[in-house]
């Protein structure tokens, strides 16, 4: 945990409203404190349930993933590609259609792309 990502979490959150519960449920689970790699893991799997329904709401977080990715430090990139693209259902999976939602630079991190 850095605070550049801690700071990315808050971002995304502050974007996107609707992933105020998810920060929420995860700020009751560890006692108020911030686990960036959770917290992002816990967003992906809140798009794969919502990628059929909401694929517009899907399509703007990984953009701005996308956006943070290219632009944020290394540990910010590697919070998205680990914590983010690889928590992706895999192939054939409920919410594996977030695959392909994914810009150019996150579609290059994912291993069912390479």
């Amino acid at each position: 945990m850095s605070a550049s990502t801690v700071a990315a979490i808050g971002a995304l959150v502050d974007e996107y409203r609707e992933l105020t519960p998810v920060l929420a449920e995860h700020l009751e689970d560890n006692e108020g404190e911030i686990l960036p790699h959770l917290v992002l893991a816990d967003v992906v799997r809140w798009l794969a349930a919502r990628v059929d329904s909401d694929r517009d709401i899907c399509s703007s977080i990984l953009n701005w993933l996308e956006r943070e990715y290219l632009r944020g430090p290394e540990d910010v990139r590697g919070l998205i590609a680990v914590s983010g693209v690889e928590m992706i259902p895999d192939p054939g999976q409920p919410g594996s259609a977030l695959r392909q939602l994914l810009g150019p630079s996150l579609r290059e991190v994912d291993s069912w792309l390479v």
